[in-house]
C-alpha cells in the first residue's frame, strides 16, 4: 500500500529534525541572553547539535547540511565565510570517526567528549581568526565561550534527546 500525502509529509518532517533542530539552536545562539557577567558572550548552540546528531543519526545529518549550516553561522555572526563551515565539518567528521566509541556510553563521556572537542574547535577558530587578521586575538573569550559552552551541554543535550526519543523513535 502506497504511504498517503500525510504520511510522507510526516517521514519527510521526521527526517528533517536534526537539520531543524541544529537551525534552530544556531539562530538562538545569537541571542545575548541577559546573563549577569557575561556581557554579550553567547553559546555555540549550533556546535552542540552539530556533535549531537553527528553521533546519534549521521543518517540524517549529511556533510553538505553540515557545511551549509555552517556558512549561516558564518553569516548571522559576523565570521570570515567558511570559518565555521570548516569547523562543523571537521567536528562532524571528528565525531564521525569516534562514533563507536560515543554511541551507547553514559551521559558523562559524551559531556567529556564534547568539552575535548569544544576546547579543540574554539582554539582552531581562535588560531584562524588570528591569522586572518594578522594579529593574535586576545584568548580569554574564546576560553570563557568555550567555557559558558561546556557548561550548560546538558540542557540543549537533554533537549535534543527528548526530540530523538519522541519523534524519531515513531518512524
Amino acid at each position: 500500500m502506497l504511504p498517503t500525502l500525510g504520511q510522507r509529509l510526516e517521514q519527510s518532517a521526521r527526517r528533517l529534525l536534526p537539520l531543524g533542530t541544529t537551525l534552530l539552536f544556531l539562530l538562538a545562539g545569537v541571542v545575548v541572553w541577559p546573563i549577569p557577567y557575561i556581557g554579550g558572550m553567547t553559546p555555540s548552540l549550533g556546535l552542540i547539535a552539530v556533535y549531537y546528531w553527528s553521533i546519534h543519526r549521521p543518517d540524517l545529518f549529511r556533510p553538505l547540511a553540515v557545511f551549509l549550516l555552517g556558512l549561516l553561522n558564518d553569516a548571522v555572526n559576523f565570521l570570515p565565510p567558511g570559518l565555521s563551515a570548516l569547523v562543523f565539518i571537521a567536528v562532524h567528521q571528528l565525531v564521525l570517526s569516534q562514533r563507536r566509541f560515543f554511541v551507547g556510553q553514559v551521559f558523562s563521556m559524551l559531556w567529556s567528549g564534547f568539552a575535548l572537542i569544544m576546547l579543540i574547535a574554539m582554539i582552531f577558530q581562535w588560531l584562524v581568526l588570528s591569522a586572518y587578521n594578522a594579529s593574535w586575538m586576545a584568548f580569554l573569550p574564546v576560553l570563557l565561550q568555550a567555557s559558558l559552552t561546556i557548561v550548560i551541554f546538558p540542557l540543549p543535550a537533554w533537549v535534543l534527546i527528548r526530540l530523538q526519543r519522541s519523534v524519531l523513535s515513531q518512524g
